[in-house]
């Protein structure tokens, strides 16, 4: 249970959201309702139906009538193009509410949250693109009276539990691939910010979708346990993609494979960004302090591993201290903030745990409290850094989904590698150097999904897969690798007839 002061809260007219099952809102089976309160001040953000393991079945025959028998597989790629595209047009003419809704219910910072709704508008770009890409091949050379096709098919229903940290643009980078390819969908959002991916449905549908093809439940945390786990076993979905903890998604993995239905996971990460003496300094030490404090630290990717090469150490720790104080933590509605507060009590409660352990293991130089903003309410933690931390240690192996840096010196590039692997997870990392040979050798070296050379989080390049090494996952998003994610491969072989 949340507990914030809620004296400070504006009131406001408080936005009640429906579930939306074979194109209609409706809510949940017995009428249950739950709210999401605000982090930041404690206002009920939005008012949501409580579906049940009875809606999410509806759910799921729903899409799986739109996919047998709906017509959206056999649409011609052009109306797939066209309502994708409309999509994109109403995402971006909608962006002001799709901001406000993570504000809200997130606390995620104004700024940042154009910013992803900026990412939604290019993933329904891109995929709509992609539909009238969509080829198979052809082998006509091996004998003289035969020819075979290789067919690109869609998987079938695809049911998706999606997090709260990306609210709009995770539910948005596996709808738009999933419905390019011809699947319908069942998407579960987290209860901490699930108004954006309702938005979202909400938009398909606007934009010509055909009922049924994309459904969405919403639900507490009580019953989200209970719906995701009926999407994963459910004979009728074809595909379940999750993103969220690792140990929650070995459950979803372990569920779904009672069917054999295809998984992806995204999970978690603790990942390693690697500076050399030789870096871009003044970039580099900018780059990771919103490495780690970006979303306030809560996303799978952040570069909260920070290896600094021992020639520059101490120098670039006292850099990297001063960057942190330029971080603004207040307010996510300011479009000055940088920093909102943390999503709930739990978050909270959990990062300034991890920080009583880091003073145990490695030196405080910067933070490590709660931000002054937390006294008007609000779950707010200052970006907090640890020095000379081994790698062994908590808070360099766990991840606390926090703005908690841990700073670990190394002496060679063979170190560095090193230190870099000795992780369970492998999602992402950084490598800061001006000799582009040192960056290839580290970088083919680093066993992780997504590795940025003299940049992190985007080095301005859109529409690239996102995925991870070991415990970060299996499978990809975003990028043509997300695409083939939702097809199947068939072969034809055909004999001429004499």
């Amino acid at each position: 249970m949340d507990t914030i002061d809620r004296r400070g809260a504006q009131q406001q007219e408080i936005e009640s959201f429906e579930l939306i099952v074979a194109g209609k809102s409706r809510g949940a089976a017995g009428g249950q309702v739950f709210e999401r309160v605000n982090p930041a001040d404690g206002s009920v953000a939005g008012i949501f139906s409580n579906a049940t393991a009875e809606d999410a079945q509806t759910a799921i025959a729903a899409a799986r009538k739109a996919f047998d028998a709906g017509g959206w597989p056999q649409a011609p790629a052009r109306a797939r193009y066209e309502v994708l595209s409309r999509t994109a047009t109403l995402i971006e003419k909608n962006a002001n509410a799709l901001a406000m809704r993570m504000v809200l219910e997130s606390g995620k910072p104004l700024r940042t949250a154009l910013g992803e709704v900026q990412g939604a508008i290019k993933t329904f770009q891109y995929y709509a693109g992609q539909v009238l890409a969509l080829e198979g091949s052809a082998i006509s050379d091996r004998v003289p009276d035969a020819f075979g096709l290789i067919l690109h098919e869609p998987v079938g229903v695809a049911g998706f539990i999606t997090p709260w940290n990306f609210p709009l643009l995770n539910p948005a980078c596996k709808i738009a691939p999933a419905l390019a390819a011809g699947c319908t969908v069942v998407i579960k959002p987290s209860h901490l910010c699930p108004g954006p991916a309702v938005l979202l449905v909400r938009y398909l549908h606007e934009a010509g979708l055909p009922d049924g093809a994309c459904n969405i439940v919403t639900s507490d945390i009580e019953r989200g346990g209970v719906v995701g786990q009926a999407l994963a076993a459910s004979p009728l979905v074809d595909k379940i993609a999750f993103t969220g903890s690792t140990t929650t998604g070995r459950a979803v993995m372990r569920t779904a494979s009672d069917t054999n239905k295809k998984v992806a996971l995204e999970l978690g990460g603790k990942s390693a960004n690697i500076v050399f003496d030789d870096a871009p300094f003044d970039l580099a030490a900018q780059t990771a302090i919103s490495a780690f404090c970006y979303n306030s630290g809560q996303q799978c990717s952040a570069g909260t591993r920070l290896l600094v090469q021992r020639a520059i150490h101490e120098k670039f720790v006292e850099a990297i201290v001063a960057e942190a104080g330029k971080q603004v933590v207040g307010n996510p509605s300011d479009m000055a903030t940088t920093m909102g507060p943390l999503v709930n009590n739990e978050q909270y409660r959990r990062v300034l745990s991890y920080i009583d352990i880091g003073s145990q293991h490695g030196r405080l130089v910067a933070g490590g409290k709660p931000s002054d903003v937390a006294t008007a309410g609000g779950f707010y933690v200052e970006p907090t850094i640890f020095d000379d931390v081994s790698n062994d240690a908590r808070i360099a192996q766990e991840e606390i989904f926090g703005p908690v840096l841990s700073v670990i010196p190394f002496d060679t590039e063979q170190d560095a590698i090193r230190l870099a692997n000795e992780s369970r997870y492998g999602l992402a990392g950084g490598v800061w150097s001006k000799s582009i040979d040192t960056a290839i050798r580290v970088v083919k070296a680093v066993r992780t999904g997504k590795m940025f050379v003299n940049s992190y989080n985007s080095a301005g390049i859109d529409d690239m897969p996102h995925g991870g090494y070991k415990d970060s996952g299996v499978g990809r998003e975003f990028g043509r690798e997300g695409l083939r994610e939702f097809q199947q491969l068939k072969t034809v072989q055909i004999k001429l007839c004499a």
